[in-house]
């Protein structure tokens, strides 16, 4: 059944697994090798509950139930947190930067609410955070369950009618079904559309071609168009890689489109098609190659950080 989890004993030594817009990981400098699925059920330094793990012990199984859950432990800064402004003192506002980790926001959580996940914490006691934290939080409890999960950055269609608005949602394995199945925690949308999901490397490739219009992607009033779309495929790469990394760092090659008006060099341009090429596929040799690649070229590493939210 699709919206059931279950905990999956992967017995696969090495794995394909090919569609339009498959992923991986590793960006820590690890180094990939043996088993993709296997790859995917570590846990990364972001996505490590520490000493917090036993928190995920009681959790449902269901993963529409698992969903709601992990929703209830946050508030949106800019959807949800206007409605609680009366319950929520007026000092706290997005708190992005002070939980990077799954390690850190359980012990915030566990801060203002002991019980720990639990489905009625009242919203002064939730973390204001987005859609992030609400993918690496999933990520890392199907980690623990020795699920493969992967945290996807792009662009949805379903929040914001005829726009396609910035989102982090996890791809999650149906062992059942031998594929990758989207799951938006933050949303409780569990294998859902793929045509709902504009994946980075595919995003880019139709942007090459003319295909799409830039100015409906990205986030109304800070970030839309091409720096949108070019600054989804460096962080999400990193993820298949590896590493999670918070939505406010960000490659050098964004730098680069700022300055200028939204232009790249051809050496960039070709960098970034021949990953959004390989992300198509994330088999073994693809995965390799593209942490080769990764790791040789700082211009799309992750390794700046916005001043200011």
């Amino acid at each position: 059944m699709k919206n059931t989890l279950f905990v999956i004993m992967i017995s696969i030594l090495t794995v394909t697994v090919c569609s339009s817009q498959q992923n991986d990981k590793p960006t820590e400098n690890k180094q990939f090798s043996g088993s993709v699925l296997d790859f995917y059920k570590q846990y990364s330094s972001y996505t490590d509950p520490g000493e917090y793990a036993y928190l995920y012990k009681n959790l449902p199984d269901s993963l529409p139930e698992l969903c709601s859950v992990i929703r209830s432990q946050f508030i949106h800064p800019y959807a949800e947190l206007p409605r609680y402004r009366e319950q929520i003192p007026k000092e706290r506002g997005d708190e992005s930067i002070n939980y990077p980790t799954v390690k850190s926001l359980l012990a915030g959580l566990i801060s203002y609410d002991s019980r720990g996940l639990v489905m009625d914490r009242k919203p002064e006691d939730r973390l204001i955070l987005g859609c992030r934290h609400n993918a690496i939080l999933l990520a890392s409890i199907l980690k623990y369950r020795g699920i493969p999960a992967r945290v996807r950055t792009g662009h949805v269609t379903y929040l914001r009618p005829g726009f396609h608005l910035s989102h982090t949602i996890c791809e999650v394995w149906n062992e059942q079904e031998n594929r990758w199945m989207l799951v938006d925690p933050s949303m409780v949308k569990i294998d859902f559309s793929r045509e709902q999901f504009d994946f980075s490397n595919d995003l880019w490739l139709k942007l090459q071609k003319k295909e799409i219009d830039p100015n409906q992607y990205g986030f109304p009033g800070r970030y839309s168009g091409f720096v949108s779309i070019v600054g989804k495929v460096c962080p999400d790469l990193a993820s298949i890689l590896g590493t999670e990394y918070p939505v406010y760092h960000y490659a050098p090659i964004l730098d680069y489109a700022f300055e200028n008006n939204d232009q790249l060099t051809d050496e960039h341009i070709e960098t970034l098609n021949r990953i959004s090429e390989l992300m198509k596929c994330i088999d073994a040799d693809n995965l390799s190659k593209l942490q080769d690649i990764y790791n040789n070229t700082p211009e799309i590493q992750i390794t700046k950080q916005f001043s200011s939210r």
